[in-house]
């Protein structure tokens, strides 16, 4: 299938370097207290992507949706001044997230919108989806609540319809079976599955490993989080344990993104930016003992295999 960016459909093989989980514009601040989880300035955001593009990116997922302060217009500005393909996504975030209507609608009622965003265009646009992202399950909470299980039927309907990949959220895989299985048992192929946020946590990396025998695709990310307590597996454990799972077989189910979600993580506020993956974490890769020819499946051959 095709992949639809936000200025238009391109076949999967002109994807060339591509980043599966990042945030462009977005507002993650749900205690509208912290100006560092807003990062809404499509100027700034504009020259961010800049850099991604000349340390050799060429695509970059947006994975802000719903309750994630999705901004479909500025993000075709930024592709068009910068010539970065960018894909933003249609989908429902964390459950504190969600709109008012989701409580109240069907499964098949909220698939609907997404399908809708997918026909038409998102919030009274002609930009339309190329992924169903990023839908979360909390972490610390033992289960899936009946508002999540609603929402992840709803995507795995919409994805029936559509074709499109779904990524999720999912702190160091806690629920990803329960994911996988509400995902899989209403017709989604584990194939066009991304579980997200799987290697934050040395201590679960067994259960990674089995999350990967289910065939979906693992979403390696949070790199470049240094400083953040809650993200225990840093970047150069990150790169051995990616050589890990490259040595377990799972080389094709592999993929890398920063998870850009914080104002001061920008170059602008003197942080790392958008290049930092493809010009620190690859050297880390080399490092471990990844080789370019591997390095190139986790940039370019997974993420076109996710439309194949």
């Amino acid at each position: 299938m095709k992949v639809m960016t936000v200025l238009g459909e391109i076949a999967p093989e002109e994807m060339g370097v591509t980043q599966l989980h990042e945030h462009i514009l977005a507002n993650a601040d749900y205690s509208h207290n912290d100006f560092n989880f807003v990062m809404d300035e499509v100027d700034v955001a504009l020259e961010e992507i800049k850099y991604f593009r000349q340390a050799g990116g060429q695509t970059m997922f947006d994975l802000s949706c719903t309750g994630l302060g999705q901004d479909v217009r500025g993000l075709k500005m930024i592709a068009a001044a910068t010539g970065v393909q960018i894909v933003t996504a249609t989908g429902f975030y964390r459950e504190c997230s969600y709109p008012d209507y989701v409580r109240r609608e069907t499964a098949e009622q909220l698939a609907q919108r997404m399908i809708n965003d997918y026909r038409h265009g998102i919030d009274g646009t002609d930009i339309k989806p190329g992924i169903l992202a990023e839908i979360a399950t909390e972490y610390g909470v033992g289960s899936m609540s009946p508002e999540e299980e609603k929402v992840f039927t709803a995507v795995a309907y919409a994805q029936r319809e559509t074709g499109l990949p779904v990524s999720t959220h999912c702190w160091a895989g806690e629920l990803a079976f329960e994911q996988i299985a509400v995902l899989t048992r209403n017709g989604v192929p584990p194939g066009k599955i991304i579980i997200g946020h799987l290697g934050v946590d040395p201590e679960v990396k067994d259960r990674i490993f089995k999350i990967a025998e289910t065939g979906v695709f693992l979403g390696i990310d949070c790199i470049g989080y240094a400083y953040e307590a809650w993200v225990k597996m840093k970047d150069p454990a990150k790169a051995v344990f990616v050589r890990e799972l490259i040595q377990a077989g799972f080389l094709h189910q592999i993929t890398i993104s920063q998870d850009l979600i914080r104002k001061l993580y920008l170059k602008h506020y003197h942080g790392i930016g958008y290049d930092y993956l493809l010009r620190h974490f690859v050297p880390m890769l080399e490092t471990a003992g990844v080789t370019p020819a591997e390095i190139d499946t986790l940039l370019r051959g997974n993420p076109q295999a996710l439309f194949a």
